[in-house]
């Protein structure tokens, strides 16, 4: 609570760019506001997860293990595996941090948001376990497997939401904190020309997720959006760059969120 307002935060999407959610949230905290609730998805679903079972503490240690493994001391790591790899590294971090605990049993009331294949549509997942919650909405489409939940089956959340506000607020919140870290920058045409049926794939999602977090940045009440347009969501070998870009751009800008809070009636 801040001023008797109940504070959500809203994570977006982003691969490697989720790095930048550590910061911003580190920030906030010290600031002297601590969301009551937090919804994310794909990357901001892990980060959020990590963050409502344990604090910024269990956030730091969680981005510490990630970023010192030796799977990303080669850029070749995208290579032979490399997405898988990647994933079953965070599945097992993230299953040493929860170990089992259900959502109930989380310090803050968390959610993430997962496709349903068959349905079209978005899913808020609360309820079961968070870890499965947390791959399905991270299992970004033609790179990583499906994942089952109950009979339904699910994929990237990034795909029908990538910055959900609208969630927040459903959880109860008054008032929503998005952290959107989610970008692309322009290419050049001759790289264009050059670029596989893969390659325009991926550029197809970023533009698709760009425009969706555009639509969705409307329902927050206060935007973080660090200029990270240099990175790219596989820039896993980057992660400590990427955190300190969030938490630069979350110390020019939490005055005026603060202000905010404080003059909200």
């Amino acid at each position: 609570m801040f001023n008797g307002k109940k504070i959500g935060l809203a994570l977006s999407g982003g691969g490697a760019l989720g790095a930048a959610h550590i910061g911003i949230i580190e920030e906030i905290e010290k600031a002297g506001v601590n969301p009551d609730c937090v919804c994310g998805v794909s990357s901001g679903a892990i980060i959020g997860l990590i963050y409502a079972a344990g604090g910024t503490k269990a956030l730091h240690d969680f981005f510490d293990e990630l970023a010192g493994s030796k799977i990303f001391q080669k850029k070749e790591y995208l290579l032979i595996g490399g997405p898988r790899r990647i994933r079953e590294l965070v599945e097992s971090l993230l299953e040493k941090r929860i170990a089992g605990r259900s959502f109930a049993d989380l310090e803050m009331n968390f959610a993430g948001v997962a496709t349903n294949i068959a349905t079209g549509r978005k899913e808020m997942i609360s309820r079961g376990d968070p870890v499965a919650a947390v791959m399905a909405s991270s299992a970004y489409p033609a790179l990583s497997p499906i994942k089952k939940i109950g009979r339904d089956y699910y994929f990237d959340g990034g795909v029908t939401c990538n910055l959900p506000a609208e969630d927040v607020r459903r959880m109860g919140a008054d008032f929503v904190i998005g952290s959107s870290i989610y970008s692309i920058s322009e290419i050049d045409r001759k790289e264009v020309a050059k670029m596989g049926k893969l390659a325009i794939l991926w550029r197809t999602f970023d533009i698709f997720d760009k425009q969706l977090n555009r639509y969705e940045a409307r329902s927050c009440d206060f935007l973080f959006k660090p200029k990270i347009d240099s990175f790219k969501i596989f820039d896993f070998t980057r992660l400590r760059e990427i955190e300190k870009m969030g938490r630069g751009h979350a110390k020019r800008n939490i005055k005026t969120l603060v202000n905010l809070l404080e003059n909200e009636k």
